[in-house]
């Protein structure tokens, strides 16, 4: 086994215990054969920072346990009207925001941070190589996770279809969920953090591995896995046609920060 970051061979004294997804953010699953301590350590203080300081408040909000440190400080949200969100066909800088009580200057969430979609494709590249596939198959993505191409491999995707997936009622989870096409030689993964940052990440256009059809899925306020059947049914010119954002796709996201907020006000009230 080796580091898919910088290729050391991995050891008892070098390799680390790699969140799939980061503790910031409530991930529990681990893997310890994907990185060395060093390239573990670098990423966990650069790109996975950039990720938990953007959605690492919603862990504190909904009071999700961690495996070790704190949560980020006390947040109130604040709604986009009135701040000049608007959406339009090009990606945009702002979406949503958090401020911390008392100021008033609140600070955006979801920003156009190429590093915090390298986080997020990060998640992405640790399912897909925990689960022992192919490497070649993510060296793309590998390319982008460590700063060397800033290809837009990442789309957000909210889909036109509600029953991709049954989502209980007080649901918030994580979902990762890789999907890999022999025969349309496509391979992706999609992804849901907090059932609201919905990105789909792109691996291969040239992919003649065996199909793959695989999903992780946790409850992060139950603390729980689940188990998930993920029906997207795209095709590869469905794929290959993706926009990185859309004034459509930014109303559904918001539609989803909203539940996220619906369901940790009527938590905090039942406290």
């Amino acid at each position: 086994m080796t580091c898919y970051s910088c290729g050391t061979t991995l050891n008892q004294k070098n390799r680390s215990a790699e969140h799939i997804i980061p503790n910031a953010i409530g991930g529990k699953k681990k893997a310890y054969n994907l990185l060395c301590s060093e390239c573990n350590k670098h990423y966990g203080q650069t790109i996975d920072q950039v990720l938990a300081n953007q959605l690492g408040p919603f862990g504190y909000l909904l009071n999700i346990p961690l495996d070790r440190g704190q949560h980020s400080k006390a947040v109130k949200l604040v709604t986009a009207s009135g701040k000049g969100t608007h959406y339009t066909e090009e990606p945009t800088n702002e979406q949503y925001y958090l401020a911390a009580e008392g100021d008033a200057n609140p600070f955006k969430v979801v920003i156009d941070d190429i590093d915090y979609h390298r986080s997020v494709a990060k998640i992405c590249l640790n399912f897909y190589l925990s689960k022992g596939y192919p490497k070649k198959y993510s060296e793309k993505v590998i390319a982008f996770v460590k700063g060397e191409s800033k290809d837009r491999i990442f789309h957000y995707y909210f889909p036109s279809n509600e029953g991709v997936h049954a989502l209980g009622e007080q649901e918030v989870s994580h979902i990762i969920h890789l999907h890999g096409d022999r025969e349309l030689g496509v391979l992706y993964a999609y992804i849901e953090l907090f059932n609201m940052q919905n990105l789909i990440i792109i691996f291969s256009y040239d992919y003649d591995g065996n199909d793959l059809n695989v999903t992780y899925c946790r409850d992060v306020v139950k603390n729980v896995e689940l188990t998930k059947t993920i029906r997207l049914g795209l095709v590869r010119h469905h794929v290959e046609s993706l926009r990185y954002t859309s004034a459509a796709m930014g109303r559904k996201m918001e539609v989803r920060l909203e539940r996220l907020i619906h369901i940790i006000n009527k938590a905090q009230l039942s406290n």
